[in-house]
């Protein structure tokens, strides 16, 4: 009667592998260009992530650096010409609207 927990006397011990010059490895051809595949795709989604990343490292650093001039920008006063022509526009502006309520004074008063 044999228990599950009791050994057999007669199991032959397995000798670990070695490792030498004689030693061969089998792999079929399909198996083999299945692999070879594998590593290819692998290099090359490696490859194209690396050159991803190293797009955005340089818009990111692009970025930066006109971020920083924007802000360098809005820190420094006006330019005189700036100013200049946006009291060109407020007085066009100005004189538009005058010229408009002219216009309805005279209907107002040669039209009746």
């Amino acid at each position: 009667m044999m228990w599950y927990g009791a050994k057999i006397k007669s199991q032959k011990k397995m000798s670990e592998p070695t490792i030498n010059e004689k030693s061969h490895f089998k792999i079929s051809l399909p198996m083999a260009i299945q692999a070879i595949g594998l590593v290819l795709v692998l290099v090359y989604g490696y490859r194209d992530l690396e050159s991803r990343i190293r797009l955005l490292e340089v818009e990111s650093e692009f970025n930066t650096n006109a971020i920083k001039e924007i802000v360098d920008l809005q820190e420094k006063p006006i330019p005189s010409d700036i100013r200049q022509d946006e009291l060109i526009r407020i007085l066009e502006a100005n004189v538009q609207g005058n010229n408009d309520d002219l216009e309805y004074i005279k209907r107002a008063i040669y039209n009746k």
